[in-house]
């Protein structure tokens, strides 16, 4: 198939589509694009391009060359003609079947066949799978490890490393290979344990998260933070230090200061903080070229009660510290060290020591994406990382500001929600106390027509004014009963729910909340 472009046209995609998609999109092969590209003289993106690009760094573009003197426009790119070049097939020759196709062949239960071109990707596991120690020896020998592991979502050696935990014995290398033509080694048998139907369950390896996606005004803000710091260079000496840094030289020259004034030998020792070092005065002018640069694009860098660094950026704080990385290293012990030494104590000392190299770290806790530590080597200088930690925090503060709202917002739908919670779990408590009440005016009314029919009952009653009863005759006992029923059909008026008729009734009922009850 024909593809015809200008020259222009070309190295615009060229330099906007990678190439492995560019070569998908012209069904073509990389190797054919490349000579062509090389052909009409279009340079191609350098390696670690197009990573760059995602992340924001800065790139270079180079421009279009002229054209060579053989190039007409417009370009011809002829897709088909790779068919051409390549060797044809020998129909009398036989083909060696590949190693998976050979296994395939001899084992009809292998599990894992070899992929086609209509065979769709298996998507990755995100599930653990758990098995017995018996399957999963069954298993290894019956598909090689590294596609095995992928059906677990781990990798070749992670499976490995389980099976050896285990105690489950893999197959050899080259076992495979002597599968395929039928001269594969027997099996050894799976050691016994106490428990060798013990569930293993296998966690899939978890995938690489993908970079954090800036909002469009925090990209431009990242870039325009990058290319100003990328100009900006450290000086050699401080002249106009950052105030911090100022601060600190001076609380040094202080300390120096009262330590020549001190006359005792061993306190001036003690209080003499010496002469700074190489490493601290790289440290400040980075951190005073760095403090500055943040302090342009809109920061301010400000220092703790506990002397511990943060900026303010967007509203945000990020802290963060600039120290010297160490490593532990052996030194033999010192005349005074051996003379206390005890026995079987070790002939050497383990101590960490400077190495000269910083690192730069961001203790605030980021978006998931954005990198916190910057650690320098022979190859790349602390200084020129200062682009790339201008542009996080640039993007952090932003970054942190959106994710605090998101949690504000979260709090708020939480306490809305609580609140709605509690006020529906006190309407149930009142309405179930007023249904308490309620049955108990069910309960009072009912109590005081039994009173009522007992008075009437005795009221009817025949008796004998002369009878005594614990030396008190009936009509003694009978005006005693009339106090009280007295007293009695004036309780029971009141008493009464319905004495006021439903309205009095519902009305008591009202008067119950959630709080009249405390059982």
């Amino acid at each position: 198939m024909e593809h015809r472009f200008t020259r222009q046209e070309l190295y615009d995609r060229v330099w906007t589509t990678p190439i492995t998609r560019l070569v998908s999109e012209l069904d073509t092969t990389t190797a054919l694009l490349n000579s062509f590209l090389r052909r009409v003289d279009i340079p191609t993106p350098p390696s670690g391009y197009w990573m760059k690009k995602e992340f924001g760094k800065a790139v270079i573009r180079p421009p279009l060359p002229a054209p060579p003197a053989d190039c007409v426009e417009p370009l011809v790119f002829d897709t088909d003609a790779r068919d051409t070049r390549k060797r044809q097939p020998d129909a009398s020759r036989p083909r060696t079947p590949t190693a998976t196709a050979a296994l395939a062949a001899s084992d009809p239960a292998f599990p894992f066949q070899a992929p086609t071109a209509s065979s769709a990707p298996v998507p990755r596991p995100t599930q653990p799978t758990t098995l017995t120690r018996q399957e999963l020896y069954v298993a290894v020998w019956d598909a090689p490890m590294a596609r095995l592991a992928d059906k677990y979502g781990i990798s070749g050696n992670g499976l490995a490393k389980i099976c050896d935990r285990e105690d489950i014995p893999c197959p050899p290398r080259g076992y495979w290979a002597k599968h395929a033509v039928g001269k594969a080694p027997d099996r050894p048998p799976m050691p016994k344990l106490d428990a060798a139907s013990r569930q293993i369950t296998i966690h899939p390896t978890p995938l690489p998260q993908s970079p954090v996606q800036l909002p469009e005004d925090v990209r431009r803000r990242v870039e325009n933070a990058r290319l100003q710091a990328s100009t900006t260079t450290i000086a050699e000496r401080l002249v106009k230090p950052h105030p911090i840094i100022a601060a600190w030289l001076a609380d040094h020259e202080e300390r120096k200061r009262r330590a020549r004034q001190e006359r005792d030998p061993w306190r001036k020792k003690l209080y003499d903080p010496g002469d700074l070092s190489d490493s601290d005065q790289r440290r400040h002018r980075f951190l005073d070229a760095l403090f500055k640069t943040i302090e342009r694009q809109g920061g301010k860098v400000k220092q703790g009660d506990q002397r511990e660094l943060f900026a303010e950026i967007s509203g945000e704080k990020v802290e963060f510290q600039l120290r010297e990385k160490q490593k532990q290293s052996r030194r033999s012990l010192t005349p005074d060290e051996k003379r206390w030494r005890l026995p079987g104590d070790k002939d050497w000392k383990q101590e960490l020591i400077p190495t000269g190299r910083l690192v730069f770290d961001i203790k605030t806790y980021l978006p998931t994406g954005l990198k916190r530590q910057w650690i320098e080597g022979d190859a790349q200088p602390l200084a020129d990382l200062l682009s790339d930690i201008v542009a996080i925090f640039i993007a952090a503060g932003p970054l942190l500001a959106r994710q605090r709202q998101e949690r504000e917002a979260a709090e708020r739908e939480r306490q809305i929600a609580e609140r709605r919670r509690y006020e529906e779990q006190q309407r149930r408590k009142r309405d179930a106390n007023q249904w308490r009440r309620f049955k108990e005016m069910a309960r009072d009314w009912q109590d005081l027509a039994a009173v009522r029919d007992f008075l009437a009952t005795l009221r009817s009653l025949d008796i004998d004014p002369e009878l005594e009863i614990d030396h008190r005759s009936l009509k003694d006992w009978l005006s005693w009963v009339e106090d009280w029923l007295s007293w009695v059909e004036d309780w029971l008026r009141r008493a009464d729910p319905t004495t006021n008729g439903i309205e009095g009734v519902f009305s008591q009922v009202a008067t119950i909340q959630e709080w009249s009850y405390r059982d």
